[in-house]
């Protein structure tokens, strides 16, 4: 059983392990990084699950501060999150795009809030705060790409320029 088996590449940012014992270092946070900065969307994530059919999702992600996160929202699903490193802002949002929440997340004993259950179908994005945020994402699975919806009044993932801007608005105008 090794405690470092190969990652395999299913995109420039995602990466599967081989589903069997998989103990974490410090070095495949910096892998991540790596080919998160590489990356158009710059993030990352290593899945410790072997295969989108598997029953439970379980993520180390890996994102920049440039990165964008278009809100969303799971159908049929409820997600986890556990900070690791740096800090970033978890929002929610209404069904007409109005920001509800904002709670602030970091690594535990750094000040804020390490741990959230997201709730099925609330419109959901991140803010990295740190240079990095790395965190660990669980859901059920199958992966099921039909069971999320993009936010239709958000800019959309490729032009992350304009998506920071409607974020950095939400914060700015929030009831």
């Amino acid at each position: 059983m090794s405690q470092f088996p190969a990652f395999i590449p299913v995109t420039p940012e995602v990466f599967y392990s081989d589903g069997g014992f998989l103990a974490v270092a410090d070095h495949h946070i910096e892998f991540l990084k790596a080919a998160a900065w590489a990356s158009p969307l710059k993030r990352a994530r290593l899945c410790f699950h072997s295969s989108p059919s598997d029953a439970q999702q379980e993520m180390l992600i890996v994102m920049h501060q440039s990165s964008y996160v278009r809100p969303h929202r799971h159908l049929s699903r409820v997600e986890t999150f556990a900070m690791v490193e740096g800090s970033c802002d978890a929002l929610t949002f209404d069904y007409t795009g109005v920001l509800d929440t904002i709670v602030a997340m970091t690594a535990p004993k750094s000040g804020g809030a390490f741990f959230y259950r997201m709730p099925k179908c609330v419109y959901n994005s991140l803010i990295s705060r740190a240079e990095w945020a790395v965190f660990i994402e669980t859901t059920i699975g199958p992966f099921d790409p039909e069971s999320s919806e993009a936010a239709p009044w958000a800019p959309v993932e490729s032009d992350p320029e304009q998506g920071h801007e409607f974020l950095q608005h939400s914060l700015t105008n929030r009831r």
